[in-house]
């Protein structure tokens, strides 16, 4: 009898136990919201809803980086449109320079302007964006263009950056690239009193140019210049010197120069609008993710609720049967 009565006493110990362990689990679900407190609970919804969470956080590190890059890159295009304002400003002053009412003093005055707007190109051309230079490829630490001679002091680097597992942006524009232009091939045009201009490739971005009699073969003058800052420097020097074979020579590389820039503001252009689509499809690949997530390890608090009012009434039943079973006990035990 005594062995039964352990053996009755040992079984309500345990299912109150299980009752108690099950009513805390549900007690913390409800406290927690989430169904799945540790591993034991569900193994393959843990790692389930580990691996939306890294996703999560992969795609909210891409976001920080597309934001990085959009700043570069804004401020970029910001320099170019301003770039490309100077040098359509340019052409209209070397054009009033060329007209058959200027005067050599008139001429002098405009090279004033002219000057003002190299310089302006220059400090463009020598941005920063924090501690950084913006125009000098890889070479950030580098003053890209040299205040003197004005030569490129930067590489072509390009620096890309992470937006997506496969996908990577460029963020900089090597300044060889926005304050240059390149011929791939000689390009000649005829003046208008019959003479000839020949703009000639050469090493890297440098364009020589020859401008040549009416035999197109007796060379009147030469110059060369491999950026926007050296070629608005030429425009000046032949304003001031009243050199309007020279002005006229520099008029279609001006256009050339205008064209590049535009091209570079619909490139920076293009780069923002794939990375505004790109951040778009981040934001929507979390919200499916974080709904994928809340769908593992979120629990459903009504169920819980209704599962918990039921535990408590077998909790309550078994208080009272076990009650019964330990007062008969105790009868038999002491009879």
């Amino acid at each position: 009898m005594r062995i039964t009565s352990f053996m009755l006493f040992d079984q309500m110990r345990k299912s109150f136990q299980n009752n108690l362990g099950e009513m805390s689990g549900m007690y913390n679900k409800l406290s927690s919201g989430k169904k799945i407190g540790k591993p034991s609970d569900d193994v393959i919804g843990m790692m389930r809803a580990m691996d939306h969470k890294l996703s999560i956080n992969y795609n909210e590190q891409y976001k920080r980086t597309i934001d990085d890059a959009v700043a570069h890159i804004n401020f970029a295009e910001t320099i170019t449109s301003s770039v490309s304002n100077a040098l359509v400003r340019a052409k209209e002053l070397a054009l009033s320079g060329v007209t058959g009412t200027a005067s050599a003093e008139t001429r002098a005055s405009i090279s004033k302007e002219i000057a003002q707007l190299r310089d302006q190109i220059l400090s463009l051309s020598n941005s920063k964006l924090g501690d950084r230079y913006m125009f000098s490829g890889l070479r950030t630490d580098t003053q890209p263009f040299n205040s003197t001679t004005f030569n490129y002091q930067g590489d072509s680097g390009i620096i890309n950056v992470m937006i997506d597992k496969k996908a990577v942006m460029p963020i900089n524009v090597p300044g060889s690239d926005v304050f240059s232009y390149t011929l791939s091939a000689e390009d000649v045009i005829q003046l208008s009193d019959g003479k000839y201009v020949h703009y000639i490739p050469g090493a890297g971005t440098t364009i020589n140019v020859e401008i040549r009699d009416t035999d197109d073969t007796t060379v009147l003058d030469s110059f060369s210049f491999s950026n926007f800052i050296q070629m608005t420097d030429v425009l000046n020097s032949a304003l001031k010197d009243n050199n309007l074979l020279r002005i006229e020579g520099i008029l279609k590389p001006l256009d050339n120069a205008h064209n590049q820039a535009i091209n570079i503001q619909a490139d920076t252009g293009g780069r923002l609008n794939r990375l505004n689509d790109q951040k778009t499809r981040l934001d929507e690949g979390n919200l499916n993710l974080k709904t994928l997530l809340s769908n593992t390890e979120d629990a459903d608090m009504a169920e819980i609720a209704s599962e918990l009012a039921k535990a408590e009434a077998v909790l309550q039943a078994l208080r009272q049967s076990s009650a019964r079973v330990l007062s008969q006990s105790l009868l038999d035990f002491l009879r």
